[in-house]
């Protein structure tokens, strides 16, 4: 790591704590304000602990931003992506994670934009990313028909027949997801294997995977499709491969992933894994996290990030 960088990690940290602070002083000053309706101890920590993640979502929204002047490129090396301790402000703390969706599969793009049927490319990543986790294919065609428009269901699939006939009935979706967290609706997806697939699925992202972010078990998948027989696919050796020499050699264009053998320089060339890669990063998930006591409340967001703006299109408080 350079000492330029180490200095911008520096200043980041720096500016995370000024702006938790200037939250919790703001709620001094007001003295909870508009929210004293809310009354006793639990009460009062509790708007406390809203306002620090507040100002830690903030914060990120800062790191993400400096991060993007001059940034071709997005790596696990970046100021967004390192850990930040949990900052301690005597009577509270306040913790931030960033993490970009662009490390995962897009459950929204496994069809096509009219939704009257699968991008069978996408469909034959996520079929290997199910393989590799060790999850039943059939929960593939399930996300399939709890997308599309119809009521017709796939070979292991199910639409709304199905759905309606369980001890609490509801209907298919039939329309993208709003949120991961729906995929626990669908057939198949038991909480097990919700939590299994949870760490590698959006519903947030440009649809294309970072080669420099995106996990071995994604990389795994990304060379599946009616072409991967004719280029061969990305096996375990192969994505550690490409994790490790990006470690030291990161991403700065997506063709570069032929620098790390000739199989993999083919692979691009020949087949579509070259328009499922990317090396940029632009949709972000922030859990910031403010404690009081015993009191504890989290902001999870999802921002989408364009040049020097960044657009909140999911944020939930817990």
């Amino acid at each position: 790591m350079t000492p330029l960088r180490n200095e911008r990690g520096i200043a980041l940290l720096t500016t995370l704590l000024v702006l938790v602070l200037v939250v919790a002083l703001t709620y001094e000053i007001f003295h909870i304000g508009a929210r004293a309706a809310q009354t006793g101890a639990y009460g009062r920590d509790s708007i406390r602990c809203a306002l620090l993640a507040e100002g830690g979502i903030g914060a990120a929204r800062v790191a993400l931003r400096v991060d993007a002047r001059g940034n071709s490129y997005d790596t696990l090396d970046e100021i967004w992506s390192r850990p930040v301790p949990p900052i301690d402000l005597g009577d509270g703390i306040a913790q931030v994670e960033i993490e970009d969706e662009e490390r995962k599969i897009n459950l929204n793009r496994l069809v096509l934009p009219n939704r009257n049927a699968p991008d069978e490319q996408r469909l034959a990543v996520f079929r290997r990313l199910l393989e590799t986790l060790g999850v039943d294919a059939a929960v593939a065609d399930a996300v399939v028909d709890w997308l599309d428009n119809d009521d017709t269901p796939r070979v292991g699939g199910a639409e709304s027949a199905y759905y309606l006939g369980l001890p609490y009935p509801y209907r298919a979706k039939n329309d993208l997801f709003d949120a991961v967290g729906e995929l626990r609706l669908v057939r198949g997806v038991t909480p097990e294997v919700f939590e299994t697939l949870r760490p590698h699925l959006t519903v947030h992202s440009s649809g294309k995977v970072n080669l420099n972010t995106a996990p071995k078990e994604v990389l795994m998948s990304l060379s599946a499709g009616a072409d991967a027989a004719e280029g061969g696919v990305i096996d375990s050796a192969a994505a550690d491969a490409i994790v490790a020499y990006r470690k030291e050699h990161p991403f700065t264009k997506p063709e570069e992933i032929g620098n790390v053998s000739s199989f993999l320089k083919e692979l691009y060339r020949r087949t579509r894994l070259r328009d499922m890669v990317d090396v940029q990063s632009t949709a972000f998930r922030v859990r910031a996290t403010g404690v009081f006591g015993d009191t504890s409340r989290t902001v999870d967001a999802i921002g989408i990030r364009s040049g020097n703006t960044i657009q909140w299109r999911f944020w939930r408080l817990e």
